[in-house]
């Protein structure tokens, strides 16, 4: 059988997490006859040799700057997607930009005249935006001559070799690296053929607004969900405690950071937390951990580093990836005994909500600004009203708190009672995980290897 190329493409650590540190890449690596090729912002030695084996090589990611005709269209064409689709999340983000108002005004009449779909118009930009650009990845694309090109980049400001199949007619099939892009991003800046994603929803996002095919859209669960079904491979409640200083007979409450452009207030809404929890504003002994983001500024939290029933963590290894870290597999599993052994959940509108749902850990989403009132279109309880999160609210699976009080309110009553809204967490877990089963990156790569 003749041996075959595919070109893996990740520039950051989530996707590193995702694709390279679960079946999706050991399944691939056991073809015979397939090479494949990862494209990584990291390749120092450690990584090599994690990463690297017989039919797996690693390259940098080459880099490619879009011209200013190029972000002057993909401007254009976000701006059609985002009259078009009219979604909250989107929407908010173009009305922040300069002259966006004038400029709905003008598209709405110029499709009126020209009797053109926003669809036709934003293929139509989408073709010049890749003829404006050269030849990309030539030297890559030459010396190993892929079949496929997969890659978790969609959104990415360096899509060198992404645009680069585009413009030789290689199959191109993405991963929709985070539950909020296909509603909060805009339209895809170079349009991959097959896209694969984590449920239902996104799939019909997909449709909606992105105009795909359904046999153009795969539906695999989450990568890096699947060793939440192997919970035998997880250290004791005991040895957790003891490994992060945890005091035994007190409940265990976990807030996890945002970063400082979506939740730069986090500190501030610990700081409020940590005050009642002095003050007995618990009906029973607890304790904090609070779980840094990779990007959020670890300062913030200095002035909580030598408090009594306070730990902080901070995962991953540091790194120049998009999102600042290379997780580990020690990681992995790290926050999945986290979210197992833990009381209950505290962050704001994250992700996280789906990995505690996923072991029927409570969740409290903060829906307040710290010490602070912003207006509405600054403020956090905006997230609540993004496309991607509705349904987690709508679920009832988890509580929103507006002041600390009610943070503290709803969190005691789940350390009393923690099957307090577990339908909903069910719920959660059934919409937005497909299938909890361990299955998700086998079932990513034999659809790659399918394709």
């Amino acid at each position: 059988m003749e041996s075959k190329t595919i070109f893996i493409i990740v520039d950051s650590g989530t996707a590193i997490r995702n694709l390279l540190r679960t079946s999706v890449l050991k399944t691939l690596k056991d073809q015979r006859n397939l090479q494949v090729v990862v494209f990584s912002p990291i390749t120092d030695t450690e990584f090599l040799k994690e990463i690297e084996s017989p039919n797996v090589t690693v390259e940098r990611n080459p880099v490619h700057q879009s011209g200013f005709f190029f972000n002057v269209l993909d401007s254009l064409e976000k701006d059609i997607w985002a009259i078009h689709n009219n979604l909250f999340t989107f929407t908010q983000k173009r009305k922040r930009k300069f002259g966006y108002f004038l400029k709905k005004a003008f598209f709405r009449f110029f499709l009126k005249l020209s009797r053109r779909s926003p669809q036709d118009v934003q293929k139509f930009l989408s073709k010049l935006k890749l003829k404006s650009l050269p030849l990309l990845g030539t030297d890559y694309f030459k010396k190993y001559n892929p079949s496929m090109v997969f890659y978790a980049t969609l959104y990415s400001r360096n899509l060198c070799l992404e645009h680069g199949a585009k413009q030789r007619g290689i199959p191109s099939v993405a991963f929709v690296l985070s539950w909020d892009n296909p509603t909060s991003k805009g339209p895809f800046p170079v349009r991959p053929d097959c896209v694969i994603v984590w449920n239902n929803i996104l799939k019909r996002e997909l449709i909606r607004h992105h105009d795909y095919k359904e046999d153009e859209l795969f539906v695999s669960g989450v990568p890096q969900f699947d060793i939440y079904s192997q919970q035998e491979k997880y250290i004791t409640k005991k040895a957790f405690f003891d490994k992060w200083q945890l005091v035994h007979n007190k409940k265990l409450i976990t807030y996890t950071t945002g970063t400082p452009g979506t939740s730069p207030f986090d500190h501030e809404v610990i700081d409020l937390l940590v005050r009642s929890m002095k003050d007995g504003g618990f009906s029973q002994p607890v304790q904090l951990l609070i779980r840094l983001h990779p990007k959020d500024r670890e300062e913030d939290y200095d002035r909580f580093r030598d408090l009594p029933e306070v730990i902080l963590q901070s995962p991953g290894r540091k790194a120049k990836t998009n999102d600042s870290w290379n997780p580990s597999e020690e990681d992995m599993y790290g926050l999945a005994e986290l979210m197992l052994y833990s009381d209950a959940v505290i962050n704001v509108a994250s992700t996280i909500t789906i990995d505690a749902a996923a072991f029927d850990t409570p969740v409290v989403n903060i829906a307040y600004d710290g010490y602070s009132t912003r207006k509405d279109a600054d403020s956090c309880r905006r997230y609540y009203q993004y496309e991607h999160y509705r349904p987690i609210v709508e679920a009832g699976g988890v509580k929103i708190a507006y002041n600390n009080a009610e943070t503290v309110r709803y969190t005691d009553a789940y350390l009393i009672n923690p099957r307090i809204d577990a339908e909903g967490r069910k719920q959660i877990v059934d919409q937005q995980c497909y299938k909890l089963d361990g299955g998700s990156g086998l079932r990513i790569a034999e659809y790659l290897l399918s394709i």
